[in-house]
C-alpha cells in the first residue's frame, strides 16, 4: 500500500506538492502573532488543524478466533489496532469508533456478527472473510461466498488467506524449500495436498520432515499454490513463485480498498476542518484591530481551501457515484476542469437534498478555481 496511507492520506493539489499543511501553519502563526482580537481563536483554530492532520484511526476486529492478529500483521499498517473479539461472553464488546474498521470473519456470519456490523457505517467498514482457502473446494467458492455476504451485510467483503499475506511479507523461499517444492511438484500426487495428514503422512516418502517443515513455513494453501505454479513452470525463481503465493492470498485487492476508504476518510475529514474554520470565522470578535474571521476567510477562499473542498464533496456518499469515471480528482488540463465544473453545476442546481447539493457545491468552485489557474483566466 502506498506509503500515503501511512502519513497523512491528504491528496496533493494539482500543479505542486501539497501546502495545506504549509497554509494552515501560516494562518495559525498569523493569529499568534496578534492577527485578531480573540486570544483563544488561535489554539482553536490549532485544535482543529491538529485534529485533520491526525491519520484515521484503523480498527481490526471480529470473533475469537477468526484471525484478527494475522489479517493485522497482513496489512502492517501503523496505524491500525486490534481490539478485543466481539460476542466473548461476558465480556463487553469492544467500542468500535475508528475512522476505518476492518471486520474478519472465519466463515459464514453468525447473528452476533450481524447484529454489530449493522450498527457500522458501511462507508467506513470492510468485511475480511478470512481463512478463504477452507470456504469450498477451489478460491471462486470463497469470491462466491463473498459477495454473497457482500449483499446481505451491506458491506463488501472480500476474501483472504492471511496466514499465507504474512509468510510472504515476512519470509522468504530458502533453498531447501525450493528443493522440496520442486521435488513434490514433479513426483507427487496432487491429492497429497488435500489435507495435512496427507500431506506429512509417513507413507508418501521418506522426507516426511521436509514436508512438515514446508507445511509449518508456509501452510497447507501456500504449499498446494506453489506446487500448481511449479507444475505449469518448472523453471520458476523462489522471488516469482514468492510473488505468486502473495497474489493468490487476495491481500492486495484488501489493500486497495483499504486505500480507498483511507483516503475517503481523509477527504471527508478535510471538509470537516474547513466546515470548522468556517464556524470559528462566524465566531470571531469584530471590531478594530480585529483581523481573525479576514485572515480565516482569506484562506477558506484560497487555493489550497478549495481543494480540500473539492475532495471533500468527491467523497461525500450522497454524490461521490457521480465522480466513478473520474481517474483522478485532479483535472486533465483546463478544459477537462470547465468541463467538471459545469456538470457539477448542473448537479446543484438539480433535487438534491441539502448535504448532496453542498458537497457538489463544494466540488464545482474547485474545479472552477483549478479552470481559472489551468487557463490563467484567474490571473
Amino acid at each position: 500500500m502506498s506509503t500515503a496511507t501511512e502519513t497523512n492520506g491528504h491528496a496533493s493539489r494539482p500543479g505542486g506538492p501539497a501546502r495545506e499543511l504549509d497554509q494552515l501553519d501560516h494562518l495559525i502563526a498569523v493569529l499568534r502573532s496578534g492577527g485578531g482580537n480573540d486570544p483563544g481563536l488561535s489554539g482553536q483554530v490549532g485544535l482543529v488543524s491538529a485534529q485533520w492532520r491526525r491519520p484515521p484511526r484503523i480498527q481490526v476486529t471480529g470473533r475469537a478466533h477468526s484471525g484478527r492478529s494475522t489479517v493485522l500483521h497482513a496489512l502492517a499498517l501503523m496505524s491500525a489496532v486490534e481490539t478485543g473479539p466481539v460476542d466473548e461472553p461476558g465480556v463487553p464488546d469492544p467500542v468500535l469508533d475508528a475512522d476505518i474498521v476492518v471486520y474478519v470473519l472465519a466463515g459464514a456470519p453468525l447473528p452476533a456478527d450481524r447484529r454489530i456490523l449493522a450498527t457500522l457505517p458501511p462507508e467506513r467498514t470492510l468485511v475480511v472473510l478470512n481463512k478463504a482457502d477452507a470456504v469450498g473446494a477451489r478460491w471462486g467458492d470463497a469470491v462466491a461466498a463473498a459477495e454473497q455476504y457482500s449483499r446481505e451485510l451491506g458491506i463488501l467483503t472480500l476474501p483472504v488467506v492471511a496466514s499465507v499475506a504474512v509468510r510472504t511479507r515476512s519470509g522468504a523461499l530458502t533453498d531447501v524449500d525450493m528443493a522440496t517444492l520442486n521435488r513434490l511438484a514433479a513426483t507427487a500426487d496432487p491429492a497429497l495436498t488435500l489435507s495435512p495428514d496427507l500431506f506429512t503422512s509417513p507413507s508418501a516418502g521418506p522426507d516426511v520432515t521436509d514436508r512438515e517443515q514446508l507445511l509449518e513455513r508456509w501452510d497447507l494453501y501456500g504449499v498446494s499454490s506453489a506446487l500448481i505454479a511449479l507444475r505449469a513452470d518448472p523453471e520458476l525463481t523462489p522471488h516469482a513463485l514468492l510473488q505468486i503465493l502473495h497474489a493468490v492470498s487476495g491481500v492486495d485487492a484488501l489493500h486497495r480498498l483499504l486505500h480507498r476508504r483511507y483516503e475517503q476518510v481523509s477527504a471527508l475529514r478535510g471538509g470537516v476542518l474547513l466546515d470548522e474554520l468556517a464556524r470559528l470565522a462566524g465566531a470571531a470578535l469584530p471590531g478594530e484591530g480585529g483581523r481573525a474571521r479576514d485572515v480565516i476567510e482569506d484562506y477558506l477562499f484560497g487555493d489550497d481551501a478549495l481543494w480540500l473542498g473539492l475532495c471533500a464533496g468527491l467523497a461525500c456518499p450522497d454524490v461521490a457515484h457521480l465522480a466513478a469515471g473520474y481517474p483522478s480528482p485532479a483535472p486533465v488540463d483546463a478544459d477537462d476542469a470547465l468541463a467538471r465544473a459545469a456538470r457539477w453545476r448542473a448537479v446543484v442546481s438539480s433535487d438534491m437534498p441539502p448535504a448532496a447539493r453542498r458537497a457538489a457545491l463544494r466540488v464545482h468552485n474547485g474545479y472552477i478555481r483549478l479552470w481559472e489557474r489551468m487557463s490563467s483566466a484567474g490571473l
